[in-house]
């Protein structure tokens, strides 16, 4: 028997599932509190949905969560993984829930143990091989792909410390990134802002060839862009392209801030310049290489006016696709939608989702279906040391847009306490 709702769940950080044992790491501080941040993100998932489906989650999100998001006209089911370690999928796979079987399955990302997830329920769905994700996952790959295709952009993979030095003190002075072929969302990418810093990641690394570590970095330029964004799209088996849309990506640093639509004059660039055919080969080489489903492009516009526009490829869902899923789900026809990401710095009880709500219905711009507003699109990411609130923009005008913002980042910016009081009075 089929069932015609889809299972939807993820791991976010899956980069570091992709990543091949043995190989050698960059210079990072660890923060288990964005490792709590992290596993919490799956509740964005929520916005992929269709009325009917089932969200699976590692974690309870309060019973509050479902009615904003109902409330804003998102709904779907939900349940919590069954109780375990490792992955959503791992602890669906220890305990199978029967109820279940022939449902269709959307991952946030392809896994390791994807295919035996999908085997032992009987989902309707047609994956990838894992290994064909982790190879074209890779900086590596993309920025062979770059050579071949004969795109700007180009970087120097190393698999050595001396030709990592010779890579960077080619570029004679010019600030150099290095890149982890397998990170992501600013970890995993060193700027050479000075010799002090080369000469650190090289003993760094120097360590741990000689424990008998594989060395793979990118070297790539720090390329002076004016502009980040992304395409996605979803990868036929056969190489066709279903395009989904483009992002305008912010960032602070390396750390990403939010998607929105890309600015009028930058999508008729783009078009001029060919960026949708530049996607289709793209998507030609992914299945050429085995891989289908869906892809985010990271791309660049530097400010001398060349065109970057394939910088990373990420064979998974994006952050990018799901501001244009929560964008359909809830901008309407004198309205547009975007998401916004921001740091909460401070670890507090306090920091709780109904806390939020309860702060924004008080301000007056909590999101109601056929509204503009504020709609915060996680409970679980909120009260880490590392927190992030995850949030949907919806405005009618530039203006409005600039005042939700300032909104948000008063929030965000606001001590603990005044959430617990807000709350408290509600």
């Amino acid at each position: 028997m089929t069932s015609a709702r889809t299972v939807r769940l993820g791991t976010f950080d899956v980069e570091a599932r992709w990543r091949p044992a043995g190989l050698a790491t960059l210079p990072a501080v660890r923060d288990p509190g964005g490792d709590a941040v992290s596993s919490a993100m799956d509740e964005l998932l929520v916005v992929a949905c269709d009325p009917g489906d089932l969200l699976v989650t590692g974690a309870e999100v309060p019973p509050s969560f479902l009615t904003v998001l109902g409330d804003a006209g998102v709904e779907t089911g939900h349940r919590v993984a069954p109780h375990g370690t490792g992955t959503v999928e791992e602890r669906l796979l220890s305990h199978p829930p029967e109820d279940l079987r022939g449902c269709g399955f959307a991952p946030y990302a392809v896994l390791p143990e994807t295919a035996a997830l999908v085997g032992a329920l009987g989902l309707r769905t047609a994956q990838p091989d894992h290994a064909v994700v982790r190879a074209v996952s890779s900086k590596s790959w993309s920025n062979a792909l770059v050579r071949e295709l004969g795109l700007p952009g180009a970087g120097v993979v190393v698999d050595s410390v001396p030709r990592l030095l010779e890579e960077v003190e080619a570029l004679d002075g010019a600030p150099a990134l290095l890149k982890d072929p397998f990170g992501v969302s600013g970890r995993g990418t060193i700027e050479v802002s000075s010799p002090g810093v080369l000469r650190s990641v090289g003993r760094v690394l120097t360590k741990q060839a000689d424990r008998g570590a594989a060395v793979e970095v990118l070297v790539q330029p720090r390329f002076d862009r004016v502009a980040d964004f992304s395409a996605q799209f979803h990868v036929h088996e056969d190489g066709r392209v279903d395009w989904h849309g483009t992002r305008l990506i912010e960032n602070t640093g390396f750390a990403y801030t939010g998607s929105r639509p890309v600015p009028a004059a930058l999508g008729t660039r783009l078009g001029r310049a060919g960026y949708r055919e530049v996607m289709a080969d793209v998507g030609a080489a992914l299945a050429a290489a085995g891989y289908h489903g869906p892809v985010c492009v990271d791309s660049m516009l530097l400010r001398d006016g060349t065109l970057v526009p394939v910088l990373e490829i990420n064979p998974r869902m994006s952050m990018g696709l799901l501001s244009i899923l929560a964008a359909r789900r809830l901008a309407g026809p004198a309205t547009t939608a975007r998401l916004a990401v921001r740091a909460l710095r401070t670890d507090s009880p306090h920091r709780t989702f109904d806390a939020l709500v309860a702060l924004l219905r008080r301000n007056g711009v909590l999101f109601r279906s056929g509204g503009t507003g504020l709609l915060p699109l996680t409970a679980g990411t909120l009260s880490s040391s590392r927190g992030r609130l995850y949030c949907a923009v919806v405005a009618r005008d530039d203006d409005e847009d600039r005042e939700l913002g300032a909104e948000l980042d008063a929030i965000a910016g606001s001590p603990p306490d005044r959430w617990a009081a807000v709350s408290r009075a509600s």
